[in-house]
């Protein structure tokens, strides 16, 4: 908070504001005990609370403006529908605290405590968090947006639906976190180790996962669209129903995973290891394949029409009616493979090459040319 003139105020003075529905400005009130203060719907605008005990206060929609509020002491108290707007909260503590559609935008709350904490409808715009410790921790309908989080520990945490827009997920601690419904924009995770983590039904958009290891991890019904997972382990993996559409995953190792019904079109495959994985009725088209080891994979009722698998090993691979229309195969091994297959139906291909994306009607001109 700026330097500005502030006057001193004690716990009767500032009741009474309160008392006559004004709102409290400017006041100095550091350390003051306002612990079971009745202070519901409260407005406090640059006032400075450093150190103030807030312990069993009422403080449900009050709102704080700007204010001062660095090692404040919530425990206990009602943060329900409460709004913290560009304050300085370093330090503070929320250990054990109910919030309820409690509001943190701008400001800082690096180094604070929610330890054990229930979060519900909680949201945090452009508020610094780093360092600060929300292990052990309960957040359901919670948003992240734009928030610094270096340092953060989620750790043991159970987090459903949430929503987090460019977080560096990679500089918070996320061991034995519970993840379950989720929308995360931009997260970069390059690196961590999430194995045996649960990550269901969330969505990831350009997310980064470059040499993450998440073995054993359960994705069930997630998506993952236009992400990095080059070079990443998902050895083991539980993902059934889970989309990795787009996504790189350059030389990644998805050995003996479960990815019935996945969804991997125009997905980049090249060099990956796939051996022993069950992809029946998975969705390969248009991927790119090449050089992947699909050795002794379930490809049952699989899509892999117009994939690129030239110089893949699909050995001992169990098909039926797998879909191969269109698919380049050249160099592409089969030893041993057993089942049948649907390759590629003249008329079709004939029919893709005319589709409205590659001709021409009459009087019509290509994109930059006649």
């Amino acid at each position: 908070m700026p330097d500005i003139e502030t006057k001193p105020a004690d716990r009767a003075e500032i009741l009474e504001y309160h008392a006559h529905e004004q709102p409290v400005m400017l006041k100095e009130a550091r350390g003051i005990d306002l612990a079971s203060a009745p202070l519901a719907k409260a407005h406090f605008v640059q006032c400075d609370f450093s150190s103030a005990d807030f312990r069993g206060a009422d403080l449900s929609e009050a709102s704080f403006v700007k204010c001062r509020m660095v090692g404040c002491i919530f425990q206990g108290a009602a943060l329900g529908g409460t709004s913290f707007i560009d304050c300085e909260l370093d330090r503070a503590d929320f250990e054990d605290c109910r919030l309820t559609e409690t509001r943190f935008v701008a400001g800082k709350t690096s180094m604070a405590t929610l330890r054990g904490a229930s979060l519900d409808r909680t949201s945090f715009v452009a508020t610094d968090l780093s360092s600060a410790d929300i292990s052990e921790a309960t957040l359901e309908r919670c948003s992240f947006l734009e928030c610094p989080i270096a340092g953060v520990s989620f750790a043991g945490s159970v987090l459903n639906t949430i929503f987090m827009t460019k977080s560096e997920l990679r500089k918070a601690d996320l061991s034995g976190a519970h993840i379950d419904v989720g929308l995360f924009a931009e997260a970069d995770m390059a690196g961590m180790d999430l194995s045996g983590q649960s990550w269901q039904h969330c969505t990831f958009h350009q997310g980064k996962f470059h040499g993450t290891r998440m073995d054993n991890a359960r994705l069930g019904g997630s998506v993952f669209n236009e992400c990095d997972f080059s070079e990443a382990s998902l050895k083991a993996v539980h993902a059934p129903m889970t989309c990795f559409t787009v996504s790189r995953m350059e030389r990644v190792d998805l050995t003996g995973s479960h990815l019935a019904l996945a969804n991997f079109h125009r997905a980049n495959l090249s060099g990956a290891v796939l051996n022993d994985c069950v992809l029946s009725s998975a969705v390969l088209s248009e991927a790119e394949c090449s050089n992947a080891q699909f050795e002794r994979c379930d490809l049952t009722q699989s899509e892999l029409s117009h994939s690129d698998l030239r110089g893949a090993n699909l050995s001992s691979a169990s098909f039926a009616n797998t879909k191969l229309h269109a698919a380049k195969t050249e160099g592409t091994l089969f030893f041993g493979a057993s089942g049948s297959t649907i390759g590629t139906d003249q008329e079709r291909a004939i029919a893709e090459l005319y589709s409205t994306k590659r001709v021409t009607l009459d009087g019509e001109t290509m994109p930059g040319g006649s």
